[in-house]
């Protein structure tokens, strides 16, 4: 695996609706490929860890260099990692603001204006020290309700699939108990499938 950190600068000012698309974007490609990051934002700058299976981490970075929200890109490292930095997020967020930096010890003499690619890449203390702040565990309220979302999604995507298990396996009951009863009385063996049955359909 490797990690790669960049900066940019955006292209135009984003929203707050634009940037929720972007996380939402990320966080349903970055699953389904396997990525894994965190991703920093403000004073319409971007700095973006991304960590994952090298060939795909590089083709997404290539993509995001392509991509026209981005300008003035510049890689702050490449480097091979055994283990990931931030493997519960798909893309964890921060929204850099003044009042957010002066609670980094080690930042209150660093400004919301100070963070531009710029003096970022000149920086790499100030880099570093948002890194180790966060490579603790931490959700931005965003992207924990869309994190909150997709496994709610999932667990009704199990659950469906439980019911339809049961469904399936209580279909199955039925037709063997209709067979044998057409072959004759119902005997305690019978009595026994349906009360194994109802005990497994309930959970039990």
């Amino acid at each position: 695996m490797i990690q790669i950190s960049y900066l940019s600068k955006t292209s135009s000012p984003m929203s707050a609706a634009q940037l929720v698309s972007l996380l939402q974007q990320c966080h349903a490609n970055n699953t389904a490929r396997g990525v894994t990051g965190m991703l920093f934002y403000g004073n319409g700058t971007f700095l973006q860890v991304i960590e994952g299976e090298a060939t795909t981490v590089d083709e997404l970075v290539g993509k995001i260099a392509r991509d026209p929200r981005h300008e003035d890109i510049r890689i702050l490292s490449r480097k091979a990692i055994e283990h990931r930095e931030h493997p519960d997020w798909s893309m964890g967020f921060e929204q850099v603001t003044a009042e957010g930096l002066r609670d980094v010890v080690g930042l209150r003499d660093f400004s919301e204006s100070d963070f531009t690619p710029e003096v970022l890449a000149a920086r790499k203390d100030v880099v570093e020290t948002l890194m180790d702040r966060f490579r603790a565990p931490h959700w931005d309220p965003l992207v924990r309700e869309l994190d909150a979302k997709d496994k709610v999604l999932e667990h009704l995507r199990t659950a469906l699939a439980r019911q339809r298990g049961r469904a399936s396996f209580a279909t199955l009951v039925i037709e063997s108990l209709a067979e044998a009863g057409r072959k004759g009385p119902l005997g305690e063996e019978h009595q026994q499938l349906c009360e194994s049955a109802l005990k497994s359909l309930r959970g039990g």
